[in-house]
């Protein structure tokens, strides 16, 4: 592992250069074409699009581990295939082979995205600006030019005879997607995800052109029903994440119809650079961090709290540099967040000192005590806000360093968090934790009791940053920052203006995005509707 430091400098901190950041292939002769290969595949090798030209079949290939998209469009500087027809726009389209739920076997999801002017087609049906998740089979047309067809060439999740079982799935080879009719969608077996209470599957919106993910939760009891309307109603805001309707199934599963993001989460993109021996930049941290806070701004002036705000429910819109991340899975949002509460809940490596004293009181709280101004029970309780401000630290020291601020005193700090937070998914999915993962919680626990943040030397390369982390892990909550107080901070205000530019230009140009901006605080009560409606 490089150090921090020595990895800034090979990645350029400037936000003036952001907008010029490009992942793109190098560039081909005018009259390149991919031609079939007589050779085996590569075992990298997890799809390839199929068209024919002038007589001859053509591929290309999608790679796993490659952070660069295939382009198609006409330009023959910047395109990896290239096509002359006069529909076609300079970059038409960009291809990835997206990497999704780390903590299990890893799934990889083959992702279009539109770039152009006139849009693509998949399966006859439009869409444009926006992406798309190719699955095997899928037929892929360029109105006016090529038309092609996904090939999945690697071992995906096998469908389930109980679509919405929330036990990961088998493995088989490509095969058909089965669906199954809900109100307006169609929900496929097409696994994006799953946990402990919930999966998550593709599904189509005929009605609206558009690719969307099901969530579905059993929720057998009526409070649990009550949580998933308080997630339908949460808000609509561009940083978080879209909740379009919600159906009922039967009585036992509830299903939430969600924007669909295609960058995978932020988890996943921490642990993709930590595994090339590389940092997310202070200057796509701190444009990442914009986002959070103006999310988490809008939920605090509404008096909500997430809770469980942590990189595996942040997600990327889009792959790629500099992303548009929307917050989600608000399972354990609470309104009302300004007061103090006895439910505790969270994952412990985000979680605040008075959030992990109330869930085990057998570490020792004098240190926290002798720090605070306040003499309540503030062991048993705990205020969602500041909460959300702790963790919205944890994630921002994490970014900056590959470590986490509680756990980072040896060489390997990073691979074993990233092993640490790995292993918590297995266990929220029902496996037994192993002694060594319940060693390193104790002494998680006991060092966020005791407000033993770690700073290494690197920090002295961005001192705004360090201010805004340390005041952001302050652990008396009551001295907390708050998100109002981070958004005003040197480290944001030194570069606002393009902070700002850069919001307008990636998040609200989006014309849905724009709508949110004027919607009400304060939505009207969302109905569970039956699949049948």
């Amino acid at each position: 592992m490089r150090s921090p430091s020595a990895s800034r400098r090979r990645i350029s901190t400037s936000l003036r250069s952001a907008s010029a950041v490009k992942q793109l292939s190098q560039p081909r002769p005018a009259n390149s074409r991919q031609r079939p290969s007589t050779r085996r595949l590569n075992a990298n090798v997890c799809a390839r699009l199929v068209t024919e030209r002038d007589g001859n079949k053509e591929y290309i290939n999608l790679a796993m581990n490659s952070n660069k998209p295939v382009l198609i469009g006409r330009n023959p500087r910047l395109c990896n295939y290239l096509l002359s027809d006069f529909h076609v726009s300079g970059i038409h389209c960009k291809l990835y082979a997206q990497a999704i739920q780390p903590a299990y076997n890893r799934i990889y999801l083959m992702l279009l995205q539109d770039m152009s002017r006139n849009g693509i087609k998949v399966n006859g049906d439009h869409f444009k600006h926006t992406s798309v998740i190719l699955m095997h089979g899928d037929e892929l047309n360029i109105p006016g030019s090529q038309t092609f067809q996904c090939l999945h060439v690697w071992k995906e999740p096998q469908e389930k005879t109980n679509l919405f079982d929330p036990t990961p799935p088998p493995q088989r080879g490509p095969g058909q997607i089965k669906h199954k009719n809900m109100g307006q969608y169609i929900v496929t077996s097409k696994c994006l995800g799953s946990g402990a209470f919930a999966t998550v599957h593709l599904a189509i919106d005929p009605s609206n052109h558009r690719q969307v993910a099901c969530k579905t939760i059993c929720a057998r009891r009526k409070k649990d029903k009550r949580q998933v309307l308080l997630e339908v109603e949460m808000l609509k805001r561009p940083n978080i994440n879209e909740v379009y309707d919600c159906v009922e199934s039967d009585k036992h599963f509830v299903n939430i119809f969600l924007q669909l993001c295609t960058g995978g989460d932020l988890f996943t993109y921490i642990t993709e650079h930590s595994a090339r021996g590389r940092l997310i930049c202070e200057a796509e941290t701190k444009y990442i961090m914009y986002q959070i806070f103006q999310a988490v701004k809008y939920l605090h002036d509404s008096f909500i709290s997430h809770r469980d705000l942590k990189p595996e429910n942040i997600f990327l819109h889009t792959p790629g540099a500099y992303p548009r991340i929307m917050i989600g899975d608000f399972g354990l949002a609470r309104p009302n967040a300004d007061q103090a509460t006895f439910n505790v809940v969270g994952t412990v490596s985000y979680l605040p000192p008075e959030g992990v004293l109330a869930l085990d009181r057998k570490v020792d709280k004098s240190s926290f005590f002798a720090n605070s101004s306040s003499r309540r029970l503030q062991d048993l309780t705990y205020v969602g806000l500041p909460s959300d401000c702790w963790s919205a630290g944890v994630i921002m020291y994490i970014m900056l360093t590959g470590c986490h601020p509680f756990d980072n005193e040896r060489n390997d700090a990073s691979e074993r968090w990233i092993d640490h937070i790995q292993e918590s998914h297995e266990v929220e999915n029902s496996q037994q934790p192993s002694q060594q993962y319940l060693r390193g919680e104790a002494r998680l626990k006991a060092k966020i009791a005791r407000g033993m943040v770690e700073f290494s030397h690197d920090w002295i390369d961005f001192p705004a940053a360090h201010e805004l982390v340390s005041d952001l892990l302050i652990m008396d909550p009551a001295q907390r920052a708050t998100v109002d107080e981070a958004l005003t901070s040197t480290w944001i205000t030194s570069q606002a203006d393009i902070l700002d530019q850069m919001y307008r230009e990636r998040v609200l140009s989006d014309e849905d995005a724009l709508k949110k901006i004027s919607a009400p605080v304060a939505p009207p009560p969302a109905q569970v509707r039956s699949s049948s409606a």
